[in-house]
């Protein structure tokens, strides 16, 4: 699923804006912001950045962000990381490959927002680690604060879980939520990112199908059922997706080779993703419950083709060149951007596309509005 995109880093001059000098929020007013999936940089023990640096997308790289774990077999990764911040501004070439995921948008909160501060997470983790993460932090504010959040695409799913399982005292602090481009029912795009990897510019070794096996985000992001399937009619069909013999019998993704389908350490990888996979969608879809006491507010993008399923032909194999598509912002589904009951949101519509959303002086407006 294409959420921040770093296209075409050639050769010219690099840098990497620095994160924005944030004072403590000194009122009772606070906002907290919240980036989306690969929407932070990563860095090592040392401060060697991981994730993401315009010189990695240079060639196909030799080291991954895969997580370890026992019976995994030999390859170049990093050891532990840390979150440095959202993404902020990279440039390559000046005025021609320039990528602003959040700094400017940070630079224009801090100055209109009240409280303005950030809560950066590895997107790689279980959104439900990040959502106690995130209570975690609401809760260290202490009593008596008035708590806006302001979350990108999947950073509302990690609001939504913290809202859903955390303390009452942490759902008595936040008084509104502001879900940008939110996948509520996750996206069918993440499909071919785990049968193929997600490149970085030229880098296929970074987030590759090895690494993707071991980040439970980015199977949560499928959404709760596998309902993007269809034939070579245009007529739905029923896939085993999250079964795990499935991987393995119809050769998908990293399951390809006979040496991981032969491997019980990667069987149980596989296994222990879709489980969580189940279990967060199963925490997040109570809707018989009363509806929340903070307000809401939902941007959604509409007018560009995202994609909607993938198509299933005569053989059984899946073509990943050819997904049907519907309205969204690019990469989340209209569709799909719409919050769950019981929570009942202001609906606004914008034509930007979704790592631009928060660039957007209307979408800024409008949350200026709604958070003030």
């Amino acid at each position: 699923m294409r959420f921040v995109v770093l296209v075409g880093l050639l050769t010219g001059v690099a840098c990497i804006a620095p994160q924005p000098v944030l004072l403590p929020p000194t009122g009772d007013d606070v906002t907290i912001f919240l980036h989306g999936y690969r929407g932070s940089f990563l860095a090592t023990e040392s401060g060697e950045l991981a994730y993401v640096t315009v010189g990695s997308g240079l060639s196909k790289g030799d080291r991954s962000l895969a997580f370890p774990f026992d019976g995994q077999r030999e390859f170049p990764k990093y050891g532990p990381l840390t979150v440095t911040g959202p993404l902020t501004r990279l440039t390559a070439i000046p005025l021609l490959i320039d990528q602003n995921p959040y700094a400017s948008w940070m630079n224009w909160a801090k100055a209109e927002l009240p409280g303005f501060m950030v809560f950066a997470y590895d997107w790689r983790r279980d959104i439900r680690e990040s959502g106690r993460g995130l209570c975690a932090r609401i809760e260290a504010l202490g009593p008596g604060k008035r708590v806006r959040l302001i979350a990108h695409s999947m950073g509302g799913l990690v609001s939504l879980s913290c809202l859903r399982l955390g303390s009452d005292a942490v759902r008595a602090a936040v008084v509104k939520v502001a879900f940008v481009g939110t996948p509520f029912k996750g996206g069918p795009g993440q499909w071919d990112d785990l049968q193929l990897g997600t490149p970085t510019a030229s880098n296929t070794a970074l987030i590759s199908t090895e690494a993707l096996l071991t980040f439970p985000s980015s199977w949560q992001l499928l959404g709760p059922q596998p309902d993007f399937f269809v034939n070579e009619a245009g007529a739905p069909v029923e896939v085993p997706a999250y079964e795990a013999a499935a991987w393995s019998q119809r050769q998908w993704g990293l399951f390809s080779e006979q040496a991981v389908r032969n491997s019980p350490a990667y069987v149980a990888q596989l296994t222990q993703r879709l489980a969580e996979h189940h279990d967060f969608w199963a925490g997040m879809g109570d809707e018989s419950g009363p509806a929340p006491t903070w307000k809401a507010l939902a941007i959604v993008g509409t007018g560009r083709s995202t994609v909607e399923g993938w198509r299933v032909k005569a053989d059984g194999s899946i073509d990943l060149k050819n997904p049907t598509r519907a309205d969204g912002d690019g990469s989340v589904l209209t569709a799909r951007a719409t919050p769950p009951k019981p929570i009942e949101a202001e609906l606004v519509n914008t034509k930007a596309e979704h790592v631009d959303l928060l660039n957007d002086d209307g979408v800024r407006e409008v949350l200026r509005q709604f958070v003030k």
